[in-house]
């Protein structure tokens, strides 16, 4: 439609301009002696635009042949790039579906007209990784981080995760530290230290990180309790030499107060407590932990400690088994007390309930030793049998415990 008016809106003006000339058609007088030329206006204003159509294409042409050489070089470059570019694509594309020969190949043929090297090396570096040439992967990040100054994050970012997706730990550690100067406040960097330092089982330097993950909410909420509570188990789970109560006890000072009350981490203390022979004070942690919030590793441990007054210790036992009386851990903890005071009948009784409850061979194991010092050496040793074929049995359902030394370790403070 506007194409049609602008040509109406042509012819209608051409018309006007006509019926004007008709009347009055003017003439053009172009004199220089001895000559002289004379023409009709009508004549004249079409023949002069002509020789401005004429000029104009001329220089345009002599232009255009000037810039020929410049022309071939601009699209020799634009043929480049956008060959290098396909390549670039090419090799994110083998690198994505893990044919990692293809994937570097086609990397480094793009990367000489590339427009964007940096991601070429980047992608290079892990596709040598993977065919398990981890020199030419440091070549590829160092030529990478001499190319992209600026890249300094992005470069260490990506030599930090491959390293330890290679399992090259301390060397990780040693860049992911330097980028924590560099920018503390980057999740991404706060998460690798993570589990850099949990792969290296470096409590203390993950127990510093718990404060910036928080703050910089590099992991959600949930993750991040759960592994202050595992550093602070696994702190308090390391082995202390005997005589080394002012460590434990500073370790212990060191837990964050709302932790204090987790069972995981009250049977970490109350162990070493054990250990270090401070049996009142692992009975007394022991005693208001279970009675703040019932655990059943809790119960088995405070059957197994000896404190200065047993009978007190057993008459608090046997008041929880009126609100639990068919926890089989708690009444073999019973059964345990009761054979420190000598009730022997009582421990006997409580022994046989608890395998009434469930067969352990921890229960087999003390009713037999029971058994054995009240002189009824065939009931011991059936028991004893049936503990072993229980114990086969726990071994082949039961997963391994994670919340600290077994048991029988303890049982020597006996």
């Amino acid at each position: 439609m506007k194409l049609l008016a602008f040509i109406l809106a042509v012819l209608f003006a051409g018309v006007l301009v006509a019926l004007y000339a008709l009347e009055d058609p003017g003439y053009v007088l172009i004199a220089r002696a001895p000559w002289s030329l004379e023409m009709p206006l009508t004549l004249f204003v079409p023949l002069l635009l002509l020789a401005f159509a004429v000029l104009a294409l001329t220089l345009y042409i002599l232009v255009r042949l000037a810039r020929i050489p410049q022309d071939v070089e601009r699209w020799r470059a634009t043929r480049h790039t956008r060959r290098a570019r396909s390549a670039l694509i090419q090799g994110l594309v083998h690198l994505a579906e893990g044919n990692w020969g293809e994937a570097e190949a086609e990397l480094l043929a793009g990367l000489r007209h590339g427009d964007v090297p940096l991601l070429n090396y980047l992608g290079a570096a892990h596709a040598a990784q993977n065919l398990g040439n981890n020199e030419k992967r440091d070549e590829y990040l160092a030529a990478a981080h001499k190319l992209a100054p600026k890249g300094t994050l992005t470069v260490g970012m990506t030599q930090a995760t491959l390293r330890l997706k290679a399992g090259q730990l301390e060397q990780a550690l040693a860049t992911l530290t330097e980028l924590r100067q560099q920018a503390p406040r980057n999740a991404q960097v706060l998460k690798l230290l993570t589990q850099v330092h949990e792969a290296l089982s470096d409590w203390t330097g993950l127990a510093e990180l718990i404060a910036d993950l928080r703050h910089h909410h590099a992991l959600p909420p949930r993750d991040i309790d759960a592994l202050e509570l595992k550093v602070h188990s696994e702190l308090l789970r390391q082995p202390l030499p005997s005589g080394s109560l002012t460590v434990l006890n500073r370790a212990w000072n060191a837990v964050p107060k709302h932790l204090r009350k987790h069972p995981a981490m009250v049977l970490a203390y109350a162990r070493h407590l054990v250990q270090q022979d401070q049996m009142d004070e692992a009975e007394k942690i022991l005693r208001e932990a279970i009675e703040s919030s019932w655990d059943d590793m809790l119960v088995d441990l405070y059957g197994r400690v000896h404190s200065r007054h047993p009978a007190d210790q057993f008459e608090t036992a046997e008041d929880w088994a009126t609100s639990h009386p068919e926890d089989p851990r708690l009444l073999l903890a019973i059964g345990r007390l009761a054979m420190r005071v000598r009730s022997l009948d009582k421990a006997r009784t409580y022994f046989e309930r608890a395998l009434a409850l469930h067969a352990s061979a921890e229960t087999y194991r003390e009713l037999g030793e029971l058994l054995e010092q009240g002189g009824e050496k065939d009931k011991a040793l059936d028991c004893y049998r049936r503990g072993l074929d229980a114990l086969v049995a726990e071994a082949r359902v039961a997963p391994p415990r994670k919340l600290g030394p077994a048991p029988s370790r303890v049982r020597t403070a006996r």
